[in-house]
């Protein structure tokens, strides 16, 4: 399955939280290629694949075999906004506040 998502974290930032989800220490997989904006992890009979994009919020490309429920969760957490708080000093007019979404590319 092929799913897209975006987030105001960093291409960095969101690779760093996706081996804190899916490497040894979270579900377990090992990673298997790391590129400057990309990782691929493996094990439990599948794989989960991360590409990220910069821009004004960064683009998430993941690609999984047996590890959706892992995928979407993981999704969910980095699409959530951050705090208010942590917003005060933009001086861009913030974008109203959303439920996590993500879409799915590719259902085969």
């Amino acid at each position: 399955m092929r799913y897209q998502t975006t987030t105001e974290l960093t291409p960095q930032q969101a690779l760093e939280q996706a081996i804190i989800d899916f490497g040894p220490d979270g579900v377990g997989l090992q990673i298997t290629s790391q590129a400057n904006l990309g990782l691929v992890f493996q094990g439990g009979g599948g794989h989960v694949a991360v590409t990220a994009q910069p821009g004004t919020e960064t683009t998430l490309a993941l690609e999984t075999r047996e590890w959706d429920w892992a995928v979407q969760q993981f999704m969910a957490r980095v699409h959530r906004r951050r705090p208010w708080w942590q917003r005060w000093g933009r001086r861009t007019r913030p974008v109203m506040s959303r439920p996590a979404s993500f879409t799915v590319l590719d259902n085969s």
